[in-house]
């Protein structure tokens, strides 16, 4: 068994019963991060005092996120997180980057705004910005909790044992749910 392989069934065990999904070793805790911002953003017109901790929000790596967080398997996150399989982390890091891009473009002209005292501005960036965050939130913790299922490597081979007639009954029986 390839070495990769054996470490992704080590962490997918390691993860069981945690908050961390064992399909994508990932967890969606980090999207806190994100959840936090947003939730500011989405009051600043209310509560332009907010400006201070909006300005204050960096981006921050997933491991990053974890090294600081008061997550109970927050080790474990980390450490899962080298093991998740790229089709997953790719995707993953792509929202990530988006996101971050939104958020600290978006802080910058709620604070140009700010500082001009145009609050009707303030609100026509947030209403801009706020489904395309939802949206990103979404999709990305979408990502994180992939439910991807997949055949056992006994219930293939059984099926490249049994009889050709049983095959292609099987066969007929996908065919007709496309026909």
């Amino acid at each position: 068994m390839n070495s990769n392989i054996s470490e992704y069934k080590r962490y997918q065990e390691l993860v069981a019963g945690k908050n961390i999904n064992p399909q994508t070793l990932l967890a969606t805790n980090y999207l806190n991060h994100f959840n936090e911002i947003h939730m500011l953003l989405g009051m600043i017109a209310e509560m332009p005092d907010c400006i201070d901790d909006i300005t204050e929000w960096e981006a921050i790596s997933y491991q990053g996120h974890f090294k600081y967080s008061v997550f109970q398997d927050k080790d474990l996150a980390i450490e899962a997180f080298h093991h998740s399989p790229i089709k997953y982390k790719e995707p993953f890091e792509k929202c990530v980057s988006e996101m971050d891009k939104l958020l600290l473009s978006t802080i910058i002209k709620v604070k140009e705004s700010l500082d001009k005292n145009d609050l009707n501005e303030v609100n026509i960036i947030v209403a801009e910005y706020t489904p395309k965050m939802e949206r990103m939130i979404e999709n990305c913790s979408a990502i994180i909790n992939s439910k991807e299922f997949t055949s056992q490597q006994d219930v293939i081979d059984d099926y490249f044992d049994d009889d050709v007639d049983e095959k292609n009954n099987a066969q007929d029986a996908i065919d007709d749910l496309f026909s």
